[in-house]
């Protein structure tokens, strides 16, 4: 007998575990002691977890996060109901966060690094053929954005939170019991 069906949604995650838990960046210098690591090695990541713990400095965080249903979604008139579930496109944005090493008090390389990692991050993931394949022909990934704390009135620790969507189609046949 075989196990509920693997989501969409799972596939994504799973996959940008492997991403993440797999990639190393090589860091531009060192900071204002000296001591600064030299890169981010493969393996500091956790996932759904709100921070790194101090052996996996720098490193990376990923959150599942939310996931909404694509308003370009074709519904039925008004008045008109649907006559069963259809699939839906949904739109789903983990949160992925870059981690450096406190670098006080002059902060050097720290936007230099930030920025590397992200490059690094979204090209990892644009170029990945199996996101690109799990989102299917009717699915896409779109950078949004990204958050630093190098910002006046922010806590500047060398942070950084990096908003990827994933847009793929909610298949009825993935949700149990239908």
């Amino acid at each position: 007998m075989a196990g509920p069906p693997i989501s969409t949604r799972t596939l994504i995650i799973w996959r940008l575990v492997e991403l993440l838990e797999g990639l190393t960046i090589t860091l531009t210098g060192t900071g204002a002691s000296g001591s600064t690591p030299s890169s981010i090695p493969a393996g500091n990541f956790v996932h759904n977890r709100n921070e790194l713990p101090a052996e996996k400095v720098p490193g990376f965080i990923l959150l599942d996060a939310d996931e909404v249903n694509d308003p370009r979604m074709l519904r039925p008139p008004p008045g008109q109901a649907a006559m069963r579930m259809a699939d839906q496109l949904i739109k789903m944005t983990p949160e992925i966060y870059v981690v450096l090493d406190v670098r006080k008090p002059n902060n050097i390389n720290v936007g230099d690094d930030l920025e590397l990692a992200r490059l690094m991050i979204l090209g990892a993931i644009w170029t990945d053929s199996v996101l690109w394949n799990i989102v299917g022909n009717n699915g896409n990934i779109v950078y949004d954005g990204c958050v630093t704390d190098l910002a006046r009135s922010r806590v500047v620790r060398g942070q950084m939170g990096i908003s990827v969507t994933f847009t793929y189609p909610l298949k009825v046949s993935e949700i149990v019991g239908v």
